[in-house]
């Protein structure tokens, strides 16, 4: 799903004529896992209520993978769109739908022998440079979860969502700028560091855990 495809769908939700009988309309605002953002809720009945946001990453994170440390940058734009059920009416519900991302994971290194000679791959160097990676995934992926808090309940609230989406395995690439990038036998060392990587992170990396805490605002 393309970013404008999910951007059209969440302002049709916003369009939606309040005057439509036994439908109720919510926004809210939410931060987690799945960034900082906002999403609007139609309620259809009782107990099925659709739901869709919008949320991006306002900071970057550091990481160790083998003995180089990085800058993570998160992706661009998160989004979710799916359909929120309430078994037995009250603010407990099931969750499902879809879970978009525009762009990977980023990483990027600094001087990687700054402070002396490093390990990478199978070989030792203490020539200067940079690794720039990417962690990819499944831009589009299905979810699951259970939340609290009924968006489309008269008044302010808060709620909560639990999940995750199955994101796939992951592909991970790692490059190199500076005179490390042409010693003899580096680049062989560096595809087996990427291997690694992806070995390491790939149980991790499969499952996007979706935990997102949040307050709403019905228009009923």
């Amino acid at each position: 799903m393309k970013t404008g495809t999910l951007l059209g769908l969440l302002l049709t939700l916003l369009a939606i004529p309040q005057t439509l009988v036994g439908q109720t309309f919510a926004i809210g605002a939410r931060a987690g896992t799945l960034g900082f953002g906002a999403e609007a809720a139609l309620g259809l009945s009782d107990h099925l209520v659709v739901r869709g946001g919008l949320g991006s990453f306002i900071f970057d994170f550091t990481g160790d993978y083998g003995e180089v440390e990085y800058t993570v940058t998160p992706p661009s734009m998160t989004g979710t769109l799916g359909i929120d059920l309430y078994p037995g009416g009250g603010s407990f519900r099931l969750m499902a739908g879809l879970m978009f991302r525009d762009g990977d994971f980023e990483m990027e290194s600094g001087n990687v022998t700054e402070h002396g000679p490093i390990e990478i791959g199978e070989g030792e160097y203490d020539e200067p440079g940079t690794l720039h990676g990417t962690l990819a995934t499944k831009s589009t992926a299905p979810f699951l979860g259970i939340g609290f808090g009924r968006h489309t309940d008269g008044g302010f609230g808060f709620f909560v969502d639990l999940g995750v989406a199955f994101v796939g395995e992951a592909d991970v690439t790692l490059e190199a700028q500076g005179p490390i990038a042409t010693v003899p036998g580096f680049q062989e060392d560096l595809e087996r560091e990427a291997q690694f990587i992806e070995d390491e992170a790939a149980p991790y990396l499969k499952y996007w855990p979706i935990l997102s805490l949040g307050v709403k605002i019905p228009f009923n």
